[in-house]
């Protein structure tokens, strides 16, 4: 794999998104020249039939050649057939030249068939070569800067080409040029990614094209996840097209644009798709979120359906973004997912087969925009239909992934009260099952261990909590696995042997092993069910620490949880992942990594925190007139004379213990005492508190440990 690092996309998949960037800005630019030529030799009142057989010429050739792209991309490397396609992308641009220059409208729809073949060729190898470019916690964000750049080049077709339409007068021989030089930089971009082994499939080639897609997708259907990805996917492809081809009229009848204006909109509609992908990438994170496919197809469908009734330009605008946005956000998970999912042997394949049916729904998109041509169908009538068609796959969506959706939604909530810092989270693998075992200190430390993952982790949780019954039916669409301590031990055993289970289905699980709430702030025991739940098996222990969170409104902090208004908007917490530990380890081994993941946590706060001496300054100053320090003795302080009294004293001390890093005190509990410990801690030194009631011996033995030199009493 060719991969810089862990955090940095390799230089290869750069050099892929430049080339497949300048691909996709050709494409578009192109396709729009030859619709505007087309248009203004034939007429506008002909403009949604010329979109239809425009957008069928540009579709016929996935249909085709999908299929044998595919195994080409499996048998050969991926980078080469690249190369070629890139190749013939130069030679097309420059049949475009010649088609202008002969005012043949079918001339134009040749050669987009014929960039088509090209695009056709290039693309399974596009997606399948990308596992092989960058690891497997980068393939999220490696496919939403594909589709990012994708409708980025979109974006910039939409705007250049009636851009140059216009400034060169319509004269779409000297703007084709633009084409072959954009080819000419992609080929040399295509050069540049390092060459991939051939997966060496001996599967040949076929004309029987539509049996091996028909076969492909039986093979996959067992695996019902990918399947749904495939079949969604392709609905995307086909909402795409019949955007990109139905707001042309749509802005030409519907808002009395001109055909290069109407363009603009789905120049606006592709920055949507640009900004969600960008937003999908960025929440999915290491992991493949698929929590926002449905949270994407509810915006598309309300974005879509509120077309139909916009007629100001002011409210089409934002529901063409939105309707961007929500597409983009729907397609990165499922592409990732399908890259992810499908045999590594058969990628090619499996993407082929994709393809091939998201290519039958832009060629039906096409046949819909063509169809509506011949019976005067309104455009806006076109988004009413599509945005119902949308809303019941939205609705699929949702009975598919309800608890994806749900735990998406409680993550960005959290997100949004709290501001978690994560520290080691890649000490939790990316896949396989894992326990993760982690102290207790709030109500909502499930959301905010959620907040750091994008897996789905499933939780063991008091069943009296559990059986609540406004939230059980949440809790089992999460997946919690209630058990109580007065449960009966045959209901115990039962329940460890549900999260076995579900670790060797490759879920994470989590256990709060102390077995209740802090009331205190301090870590209590952890109890050794959760030895159980991992005995004689591979599956490794993953300490967790909450910090933090003590002191929030769900902490027992002011007595019960919810019983004092937020000190502040999200409320800073922090996540660490210690080293995974065996299966044999005990449960006091498992605390004792959890106790030093807090000593982390304090000494990762150290830089941004004021010393115990400044603290002390500042509160001294902030409560000068008030009363500190009172003993036994009748002596009685207010702050600012202890910090005065504290300050003199240190100064008398200053050249005692010059480069001592520890003073002795051997005082009492008093106020004395108390204004010793102060000076020296104003000193930048650490104070040892002697035990004047300890043998000799041990008194010795401290101060040698310590490497005291002077001692105060």
């Amino acid at each position: 794999m060719n991969t810089s690092n862990a955090g940095t996309l390799s230089r290869s998949f750069l050099w892929l998104n430049v080339a497949q960037f300048l691909g996709a800005l050709n494409d578009n630019i192109f396709k729009l020249f030859a619709m505007f030529f087309i248009i203004a030799l034939r007429g506008p009142a002909d403009a949604a039939r010329i979109m239809g057989i425009g957008g069928i010429a540009f579709v016929l050739p996935f249909l085709l050649f999908s299929a044998g792209a595919g195994v080409l991309a499996d048998r050969h490397s991926k980078r080469t057939i690249i190369v070629i396609a890139k190749a013939m992308e130069i030679l097309v641009m420059v049949a475009g030249v010649f088609a202008f220059v002969s005012r043949n409208d079918w001339a134009l729809y040749a050669v987009i068939f014929l960039m088509s073949t090209q695009s056709a060729l290039f693309g399974p190898s596009k997606y399948s070569i990308v596992p092989e470019l960058v690891s497997r916690d980068q393939l999220s964000r490696a496919n939403s800067l594909l589709v990012m750049f994708t409708y980025l080049a979109i974006i910039a077709g939409s705007v250049a080409a009636p851009f140059l339409a216009q400034i060169l007068n319509r004269n779409y021989v000297l703007a084709q040029w633009s084409c072959v030089a954009i080819a000419a930089v992609g080929f040399w971009a295509a050069l540049r990614i390092h060459p991939t082994p051939a997966m060496g499939t001996t599967r040949a080639l076929t004309v029987r094209f539509v049996s091996d897609i028909w076969r492909t997708l039986k093979s996959i259907r067992p695996d019902g996840y990918l399947f749904l990805a495939v079949l969604a996917s392709a609905y995307f492809t086909a909402l795409g097209a019949f955007m990109q081809l139905n707001i042309i009229p749509y802005g030409m009848h519907h808002l009395g644009l001109t055909q290069e204006n109407s363009s603009y909109l789905f120049f606006l509609a592709a920055v949507g798709i640009a900004c969600g992908a960008l937003a999908a990438g960025r929440m999915s994170g290491r992991n493949i979120e698929l929590g926002i496919v449905p949270l994407g197809a509810i915006i598309l469908t309300a974005a879509v359906l509120a077309l139909r009734g916009m007629t100001r330009l002011t409210g089409v605008l934002p529901a063409v973004f939105f309707a961007g946005l929500g597409a983009g956000m729907f397609i990165v998970p499922l592409d990732a997912f399908i890259q992810f999912r499908a045999p590594a042997d058969r990628r090619g394949e499996v993407l082929a087969a994709s393809a091939f049916l998201s290519w039958v729904g832009v060629l039906v998109a096409s046949g819909l925009v063509y169809l509506m041509g011949v019976l005067k169908m309104d455009a806006a009538t076109g988004f009413l239909v599509l945005g119902l068609l949308t809303l019941v796959l939205t609705i699929a969506a949702l009975k598919v992934l309800p608890d994806f959706l749900v735990r998406f939604i409680g993550v960005v909530v959290t997100r949004m009260l709290y501001r978690v810092r994560v520290l080691c989270a890649e000490n939790v693998p990316i896949e396989g099952g894992a326990l993760l075992v982690c102290n207790h200190v709030s109500w909502v430390d499930a959301l905010l261990l959620l907040a750091t993952q994008q897996r789905r982790i499933r939780f063991l949780m008091e069943r009296s909590i559990y059986e609540t019954p406004v939230l059980r039916p949440l809790f089992r669409l999460l997946g919690l696995i209630p058990i109580s301590m007065s449960d009966s031990p045959k209901r115990v055993l039962a329940s460890l042997k549900t999260a076995r289970a579900a670790l060797d289905e490759g879920f994470l699980v989590c256990i709060f092993a102390e077995g209740a709430i802090t009331r205190s702030g301090m870590m209590h025991g952890f109890r050794a069910g959760f030895e159980h739940i991992v005995k004689d098996s591979a599956h490794p222990i993953i300490p967790v620490y909450i910090g933090g969170a003590w002191g929030s409104i769900f902490s027992f902090y002011y007595g019960r949880p919810l019983s004092h208004w937020p000190t502040m908007l999200r409320y800073p917490v922090a996540i660490l992942f210690g080293q995974p530990l065996p299966a044999s380890a005990t449960a006091a081994e498992v605390r004792e990594n959890v106790m030093e993941l807090s000593c982390d946590y304090y000494n990762d706060k150290k830089p941004t925190r004021p010393s115990l001496g400044e603290a002390l300054v500042l509160a001294a100053r902030q409560n000068w007139r008030r009363r500190a320090l009172a003993d036994t003795t009748g002596k009685s302080l207010t702050f600012g004379e202890m910090l005065t009294a504290s300050v003199a004293l240190a100064e008398k001390l200053r050249n005692l213990t010059a480069n001592e890093p520890m003073v002795g005190l051997l005082l009492p509990p008093t106020v004395g005492g108390v204004l010793a410990n102060t000076a020296v801690t104003l000193l930048g030194k650490t104070p040892v508190n002697l035990n004047y009631t300890a043998s000799d011996e041990s008194f010795r033995h401290a101060a040698e440990q310590c490497g005291l030199q002077h001692i105060l009493t």
